[in-house]
């Protein structure tokens, strides 16, 4: 189960469900490794014009963050296992919701369950 108040999404490639988590110092990392900023990755996504190597770079960091144990070369083959367009897909919704502020709908939510 995932927390989402420590930034835990989950993500299904294929029939496997894993925890994700985009840290801080994983986002450095994804913009060094893909020269550009978090959110002109994510316009590029949306605008259709990703590499295949982003898809890795944005998947490593976010399924290591989740606590998977999991290398390059693991994550390359989850990729070729599950397509590029699944894991395009995969990523830009890690990306949309790792950018989005739930602090709004987590509020919701918990007076939600108290007044109940």
């Amino acid at each position: 189960m995932t927390n989402p108040l420590k930034g835990q999404i989950e993500v299904t490639l294929g029939s496997e469900t894993y925890k994700a988590r985009l840290t801080v110092d994983s986002i450095i990392k994804i913009e060094n490794s893909c020269n550009c900023g978090i959110i002109k990755l994510a316009t590029k996504m949306s605008e259709g014009d990703i590499r295949l190597s982003e898809i890795v770079n944005v998947l490593l960091p976010a399924l290591r963050g989740g606590g998977n144990d999991f290398d390059e070369k693991k994550v390359m083959s989850i990729v070729q296992e599950q397509g590029i367009i699944n894991s395009t897909t995969v990523v830009a919704n890690l990306l949309a919701q790792s950018l989005t502020d739930n602090s709004n709908e987590e509020a919701e939510d918990s007076s939600k369950k108290k007044a109940v």
